[in-house]
């Protein structure tokens, strides 16, 4: 007979990862667009795209896995005629969402009635203005892209 594995299921990455990210970035910046989505979505002054483009398993057990989560944190700012204060204050919207994240390098999350803590949450990147596909087409659109990763691991 097979030993069956877990019996429960939560959405790890969209309810625990993405929106803990998204958690922690709205704290810091008051009335900010944070969204999830694979796609830049409309023409906001300030905004922050969130997307998940990677999980990987480091270790799996009968009862336990752990996983590498990967969230890519996309900063846009839209100025046609940027300056220097433009860009002092891009680069210090910019390592603010750094230094939040390092802040939570370990976060506790409860969805519902179960709760489930990300260790090891760092950002290993900030690139600044790559811009690619749909994101070149819209005016003065200036971006941050930031890797962040974190390791959560389960126990049934």
């Amino acid at each position: 007979m097979p030993l069956v594995k877990g019996t429960s299921y939560e959405n790890v990455y969209f309810e625990y990862v993405l929106d803990g990210v998204r958690d922690i970035l709205q704290a810091e910046f008051t009335g900010l667009t944070c969204y999830i989505s694979p796609t830049i979505k409309g023409n906001k002054n300030f905004s922050i795209r969130l997307w998940g483009p990677l999980a990987t398993t480091m270790e799996e057990i009968q009862t336990q896995w752990g996983k590498t989560y990967d969230v890519t944190i996309d900063m846009y700012a839209i100025e046609k005629n940027p300056g220097e204060a433009f860009y002092k204050q891009f680069y210090g919207d910019a390592e603010r969402i750094y230094q939040s994240l390092f802040n939570n390098h370990s976060k506790s999350i409860t969805v519902g009635s179960t709760t489930l803590v990300w260790v090891d949450g760092s950002v290993s990147e900030i690139e600044m203005g790559e811009l690619s596909g749909e994101e070149e087409e819209i005016d003065g659109l200036h971006k941050a892209a930031l890797s962040f990763s974190c390791i959560m691991r389960r126990a049934d």
